[in-house]
């Protein structure tokens, strides 16, 4: 661990029965297909995410999510438009309050992940699984896929020509 990475600070805290998160992610469409991460903490509660992670203090969400593109896919990534604004409640062990700010995003014309639909699999270095993305064929994503938030299930086949905010409790 670097010193640089021991004054990290990830925007989020936790009481005894809440958590907070801000979470930067992006939306990456490529041939009808969007980018998106598994969840592998848990193998009983798999589900699909969009890329990204948390914000640290002093980071734009547009440096968040290069970051994390970075971290996670050795990739630099062009940050686009942003998307959405949401703000999810949502509960496992404890409740959850996560404000997400959703981009589009694309990678160099070379990137190896326009190269295949994946699996990608890369190592994680803080915890002890790895990290997987694939690309999803958006119009399963309704009916077959668990994508998380839910709402991007139906919001990714008709992305906004405006920013929008969404609230969304579960």
């Amino acid at each position: 661990m670097t010193m640089a990475d021991q004054n990290r600070t990830m925007i989020k805290f936790r009481t005894a029965d809440h958590k907070f998160t801000y979470r930067v992610g992006g939306i990456a469409i490529h041939e009808g297909h969007v980018l998106c991460q598994k969840s592998t903490l848990d193998p009983r509660g798999i589900f699909w995410f969009l890329p990204g992670g948390r914000a640290e203090l002093g980071e734009s969400s547009q440096e968040t999510l290069r970051r994390e593109v970075l971290e996670e896919l050795g990739e630099e990534a062009q940050v686009g438009r942003l998307l959405y604004i949401m703000e999810n409640f949502f509960s496992d062990t404890v409740a959850h309050h996560e404000i997400g700010l959703y981009f589009e995003l694309t990678f160099p014309a070379t990137s190896y992940l326009y190269q295949g639909r994946g699996p990608f699999e890369r190592p994680e270095e803080e915890e002890n699984h790895p990290l997987i993305f694939e690309w999803l064929p958006i119009a399963e994503l309704p009916d077959r896929l668990d994508l998380r938030p839910p709402f991007f299930r139906q919001a990714l086949s008709n992305l906004p020509t405006e920013t929008q905010h969404i609230i969304q409790r579960r």
